[in-house]
């Protein structure tokens, strides 16, 4: 028998929408890699796992399975990221979906300048995001986008222009937000 309260047909969407969100999120701090459709790998896991739940089970065992299911998938996604350039091969959640959910727990100030980096440009997001928000270099990259270093270091620098014009504090976004995500994920990924 389950430790946690069975998963109520009646309220399922909420459920299922909650547990979507917290798979998600689990399984981007695992495979940070935007080449990997977290989504489409979260989505696929939870058509194969949620029909065969059976009937009973616990909140806390269904999001196990989806997990494990979440994490064989996006592994065997993560095999073929090495060949995969362009800025078309780059999936980024955008940020209000994937940590929206957590803004009870965490400080709601950040959610307009979460907004704002959502709404850049397709290109000037993927560079603000793969460096800003995952920490990777300017070599990183731009070898993932297939394009030169100087071409992502001027796209940078107009994203970060763009969101101050828009009344963003780039550094308090940096330092209050994706900093502490950040090092959340390390402390996740490799607990002492």
């Amino acid at each position: 028998m389950s430790s946690s309260p069975p998963l109520d047909r009646s309220h399922q969407r909420g459920l299922i929408r909650g547990l979507f969100h917290k798979v998600r999120l689990d399984t981007f701090e695992t495979y940070d890699d935007p080449r990997c459709n977290i989504t489409a790998v979260t989505q696929e896991a939870f058509a194969r796992t949620l029909p065969r739940l059976p009937a009973g089970t616990g909140v806390g065992e269904a999001y196990e399975r989806l997990m494990d299911m979440t994490m064989q998938l996006a592994a065997d996604d993560v095999q073929g990221l090495r060949d995969r350039r362009g800025p078309c091969e780059v999936h980024l959640i955008p940020l209000v979906s994937l940590y929206g959910f957590r803004f009870g727990e965490l400080d709601d100030e950040f959610r307009p300048w979460l907004v704002q980096v959502d709404a850049l440009p397709k290109k000037r997001r993927a560079v603000y995001r793969l460096i800003a928000s995952l920490g990777w270099t300017n070599a990183r990259t731009a070898e993932v986008l297939g394009c030169s270093e100087g071409w992502t270091s001027k796209l940078m620098k107009q994203a970060k222009d763009d969101l101050t014009t828009a009344g963003v504090s780039v550094e308090e976004l940096q330092k209050g937000f994706f900093d502490v995500e950040t090092d959340r994920r390390k402390e996740k990924a490799c607990p002492m």
